[in-house]
């Protein structure tokens, strides 16, 4: 993992940070992540928490209200609209106006950032770093255990987003644990290009940036793992994956040069799995077969100890056979469109 960050021996001066949050109708996750805030070690800089009401219907100002000015908590109630931006992007844009330090910090409203968040964040961003990406875990209900498909499925993605940061090819990040620098927002032209777009906000934002990026890092230290609570149905899962998939057509030619390969790689393992099922494959195949999945297991172990989650790895077999029949489907279901958002 050469993407990770250096522990400096010299400590810089911290940095003051701002923390974005974009929330539309999380009146039920937002007293968690509020809380969280209140349980924040302190750090030797300012920060003041950015939360931005994008158009919520339920209860959401009213909790946001009762917080404002404490632990840093400041609070802009979004109504309106901003030409050319739709969904999240024009929340999220208003936060960044507002922030009034360089270093942005951006998490998730359904999301819980551990105590030493911040203190972590401030350590790793040395004068000289502009991107910083955090490991977080998705649960369906607060102390849920995190031993599913879907948290192993996440690791694997995680290890795709630290070899993208290291070869400064970004491939993939995720938007609920990212840090970069306003300075850097502004000189790569903030959302252009893609403000119009639902998703994108993490990884065809950091594409955007990469070219003026300095020094970028992935940090799976649990200090920094975040945890997120996603309340919904199989249906509202499968408008999120057609969503990501969707992005498709907007990556760079190496991102889709590696979809492609990897989209006829699970094709071929599958061929290979019904040869060796109906008894036409042979030693050779047998062994290829077996050395690709004893690679990978390797490959994923080695994260999952740096997450401390190597009890993941257990799902490895599972999602084999699972996750590469996904990638497929959604890989052809996402250049169709047509899905929901909030």
């Amino acid at each position: 993992m050469h993407s990770l960050p250096p522990r400096q021996k010299d400590k810089h001066l911290p940095e003051p940070i701002s923390v974005i949050i974009a929330a539309r109708n999380e009146a039920q996750n937002l007293p968690r992540l509020l809380t969280s805030f209140a349980q924040m070690h302190p750090i030797d800089a300012a920060y003041e928490v950015i939360i931005i009401n994008d158009h919520s219907s339920d209860d959401s100002m009213e909790i946001l209200n009762n917080w404002e000015g404490q632990f840093g908590i400041r609070v802009i109630d979004f109504q309106d609209e901003i030409e050319g931006y739709i969904g999240k992007k024009a929340a999220l844009q208003k936060g960044i106006e507002a922030a009034q330090y360089d270093i942005l910090a951006f998490t998730d409203a359904d999301c819980k950032p551990p105590p030493g968040w911040l203190a972590e964040i401030s350590e790793l961003m040395t004068p000289e770093t502009d991107y910083l990406l955090g490991y977080s875990t998705i649960l369906t209900k607060e102390g849920e255990s995190n031993l599913t498909l879907v948290n192993f499925e996440r690791s694997i993605y995680y290890i795709l987003a630290a070899a993208g940061l290291y070869y400064k090819k970004p491939i993939t990040a995720s938007a609920c644990n990212m840090i970069y620098r306003k300075s850097l927002f502004k000189k790569a032209g903030g959302f252009g290009g893609i403000s119009h777009l639902l998703s994108g906000d993490d990884d065809l934002q950091l594409i955007k940036m990469m070219p003026y990026i300095r020094q970028a890092y992935y940090n799976p230290a649990v200090k920094m793992q975040v945890e997120c609570i996603e309340h919904g149905s199989v249906c509202k899962q499968y408008h999120k994956n057609i969503r990501r998939a969707s992005k498709f057509r907007y990556h760079p030619p190496h991102v889709k040069k590696l979809s492609a390969f990897v989209f006829f790689y699970f094709v071929i393992f599958y061929w290979a799995i019904i040869l060796l099922l109906i008894g036409k494959g042979d030693f050779l195949l047998l062994g290829t077969v077996t050395l690709k999945s004893l690679v990978e297991l390797a490959i994923s172990q080695k994260h999952l100890a740096l997450v401390q989650k190597t009890y993941l790895g257990i799902l490895y077999f599972a999602q084999i056979i699972i996750f590469p029949l996904q990638f497929i489907f959604y890989g052809i279901r996402g250049t169709l469109g047509n899905y929901k958002w909030k």
